[in-house]
């Protein structure tokens, strides 16, 4: 399970929410827990919709 994936859960947010929060779609959200996120700009929007830190959500 990527970092970002773990996040979510625990923030107890379901895909679509961190989508809507995020302005982007569902499967955009599901293409980055698969992946994992590795573009510091994205983990900066992933960790304000998350409120967490964006060293927490990249993948090394």
């Amino acid at each position: 399970m990527t970092k970002i994936k773990k996040m979510r859960i625990q923030r107890g947010l379901k895909a679509i929410e961190l989508a809507q929060r995020l302005n982007i779609s569902r499967s955009c959200v599901c293409a980055a827990e698969k992946k994992g996120l590795k573009n510091v700009k994205a983990a900066q929007r992933y960790a304000v919709a998350l409120a967490c830190r964006p060293e927490e959500l990249l993948e090394v």
